[in-house]
């Protein structure tokens, strides 16, 4: 009697066992009442197995699945956990301390491993967003830049190129320094012009910090928690004063505790302007029309009309009548949010987390933050043509590449002239006719940024 109870003891289930070693220890004893003794007993046993010790394929399968949804939601948990610990935030309090370069070590984790799908769609559709304010969209017409075949391909890549170095090198490090001051030598002649107002950058610079947050809290495995909301909010603050957006006149306050504090000010002026700026327009519309293309281009023709309205969905519906688009049916918001829902089930409780960082800007060869002498390459492009990726074997001939070809796609390497395989200088991202433009006002703006450090501690 006394070796069948010590049989069926969860204290089989022991640091010996082949199972142990493959789970955190800390699911052990759980594990150990819903795996069977006998099934860990088959794995550690080398001799023969008795017909009496087999178990039906049932009573392993359903021990089996539980113990691996137990085992994904535990490591999901267990890396969000460990980001805390590892940056030092563990409450509120100790947010208002945070510093910019944490901000940015951070966003680098939910950009390359927690959120690697969700937390650039975000950005996307935010971009997306602010063309509903009809005095963006008017100058994206009048520069063409988003609505011509040609030039609206390099400028999409360009945005996304840009926003990609300084979010992911350190704020100081040279490739973040050289990335803001191309993007400002862009906007400058506008700024100066009037054509490009305060509050235009200013709620630009909102929709990165309310959309990732709205994003995840609505549609990913799980919501961002407070130290990653903070994060945007300081990182993309920094952003904001490197690039002279004043917060004065614009936000409730001048000074701010935290950077969950500063989010919540930002939203708040954003919901409040859009309500003022986002009217029905002719002009928020061309861009608007230019754009949805881009976002359905790999789907197949007879798909597409039926991803336009999954797209107008996500939008919301002021933004959609700003541009002046038509509501979506039914089918298609109850196949959006189905999706979203069984995707986020599927990630939180069947999908392990990802282990390998999703890496575009720091490709083999590039890795230093400092690297801008010569010229840079993306590992993947953002949009959908290969504008500053280098050709290798794989991304010519790999499966992927086949998928891609078959759908009539360009690979790395084709037309290298027009995607610039040779990869790019700062200096050269912007629109066709400004390429190569603007290098001394670069330098002078880097000399500005070093000596207004990009760094530290913007509440504490």
């Amino acid at each position: 009697m006394a070796t069948s109870a010590n049989a069926s003891s969860p204290s089989t289930f022991s640091s010996s066992s082949p199972l142990a070693s493959i789970v955190p220890s800390s699911l052990a004893p759980l594990l150990a009442y819903i795996i069977p003794s006998s099934v860990s007993a088959r794995f550690a046993d080398d001799g023969p197995i008795s017909y009496d010790a087999v178990l039906s394929w049932k009573s392993i399968a359903l021990p089996l699945f539980l113990g691996y949804v137990l085992l994904c939601r535990a490591l999901r948990y267990r890396r969000e956990g460990a980001m805390r610990r590892k940056f030092g935030y563990p409450d509120r309090a100790s947010l208002a301390r945070m510093t910019t370069e944490d901000a940015q070590l951070i966003l680098r984790d939910l950009l390359t491993l927690e959120f690697p799908q969700f937390a650039v769609t975000a950005l996307q559709f935010g971009l997306f967003k602010t063309y509903g304010v009809e005095t963006i969209s008017r100058l994206l017409l009048a520069t063409r830049n988003l609505t011509d075949p040609v030039a609206s391909l390099k400028r999409y890549e360009d945005t996304a190129v840009v926003i990609g170095e300084f979010t992911a090198n350190p704020p100081g490090s040279a490739r973040s320094v050289a990335s803001i001051a191309r993007m400002n030598f862009l906007h400058s002649k506008y700024v100066a012009s009037g054509q490009i107002s305060n509050a235009d950058l200013l709620y630009t610079l909102s929709v990165f910090i309310t959309d990732p947050e709205r994003f995840m809290r609505l549609y990913e495995w799980r919501p961002l928690n407070d130290m990653e909301y903070c994060a945007y909010a300081v990182f993309w603050k920094s952003i904001g004063e490197a690039m002279g957006i004043q917060y004065r006149g614009y936000l409730s306050k001048t000074e701010w505790k935290d950077g969950v504090e500063f989010a919540q000010d930002i939203t708040a002026w954003a919901k409040s302007y859009e309500v003022v700026a986002f009217v029905p327009s002719k002009v928020s519309n061309k861009p608007a029309v230019a754009l949805i293309p881009m976002i359905t281009y790999w789907l197949p023709w007879f798909m597409k009309d039926f991803a336009k309205e999954c797209v107008l969905v996500l939008l919301g519906d002021r933004v959609r009548e700003a541009f002046m688009l038509p509501e979506p049916g039914l089918t298609a918001a109850v196949f959006v949010y189905s999706t979203l829902a069984l995707r986020r089930a599927f990630l939180r409780h069947l999908s392990l987390p990802r282990f390998q960082r999703l890496i575009r800007h720091h490709p083999r060869g590039c890795e230093s933050p400092d690297q801008t002498e010569q010229r840079l390459r993306l590992t993947m492009a953002y949009g959908n043509y290969p504008f500053y990726v280098k050709p290798t074997l794989w991304n010519r001939w790999g499966p992927e590449a086949w998928a891609m070809w078959l759908a009539g796609g360009k690979l790395p390497g084709d037309d290298p002239e027009t995607h610039f395989s040779e990869g790019f200088f700062f200096e050269e991202l912007g629109p066709l006719n400004r390429m190569g433009q603007g290098k001394a006002e670069m330098e002078a703006d880097v000399q500005r940024l070093r000596a207004k450090g990009m760094g530290g501690c913007p509440f504490g």
